[in-house]
């Protein structure tokens, strides 16, 4: 058999999550995921530990800035806007250039040359980020403001900037004005994710940093929330 790859694996855990019994899947669609399951492990060999590069996304360049360039470096969607300013602190922070907007383009005061690679380096954060918050919106129970964390999450995972040992963890309870007593009973009975969004989000956004493949990352974040849900209490 062949080493898993981290397609292999992607589809390995998408098959577990269908035949778990607890998942809702039909009788049908349950079997029809046990022989795709059955056929993927005869063609896969799963019990080595899968290899993925470790090489910091940011290692190996020296990116140089140049004062009133404007290198074109990325266009982001309407959809992406709040991970937008995550992605454009990301580059800043590990190249050392300067970035900023022009409408939906992240430009870079850089050197021409330098732009091909500061596109494909953004491009690999953007599309990540985007993959996994697609995968993250499709959970039952997630709210817009677990989506902001794990946004910070996964920023701060890829700068190595975790909340240190006792700095409490971002709340889950979005501040708003006076609230009626009903409206803050449905607030804390609101189901949620079952661990939190940022905790999940901070080693996914490690292997970011560190060039795992986009459909490992998304396999690891729907293992991380497979867990049941309870209230939030955060």
């Amino acid at each position: 058999m062949k080493p898993a790859n981290a397609r292999a694996r992607a589809l390995l855990a998408k098959l577990e999550r269908l035949v778990d019994p607890t998942n809702g899947a039909t009788d049908g669609e349950v079997a029809a995921a046990q022989r795709k399951l059955a056929r993927l492990k005869n063609r896969f060999d799963f019990a080595a530990p899968h290899q993925v590069s470790a090489a910091d996304i940011f290692a190996g360049f020296k990116f140089t800035r140049r004062r009133g360039a404007a290198a074109h470096i990325h266009t982001f969607r309407a959809a992406d806007f709040d991970i937008a300013s995550s992605v454009k602190w990301a580059i800043e922070k590990g190249t050392g250039l300067h970035c900023y907007f022009r409408g939906a383009d992240l430009v870079a005061e850089a050197a021409p040359g330098a732009a091909n690679r500061l596109g494909k380096l953004t491009g690999h954060i953007a599309e990540t980020f985007r993959t996994l918050l697609d995968t993250l919106g499709k959970l039952e129970g997630v709210t817009p403001r677990d989506r902001a964390i794990f946004i910070m999450g996964l920023y701060d995972g890829m700068m190595d900037e975790g909340r240190k040992a006792g700095q409490p963890l971002p709340s889950r309870l979005a501040r708003s004005h006076k609230r009626s007593k009903a409206k803050k009973q449905a607030l804390a009975a609101a189901p949620g994710l079952s661990v939190h969004p940022y905790t999940i989000a901070l080693e996914l956004g490690r292997r970011v940093r560190f060039s795992a493949p986009v459909e490992l990352v998304v396999a690891e974040l729907q293992q991380a929330t497979q867990a049941a849900r309870i209230p939030q209490s955060v």
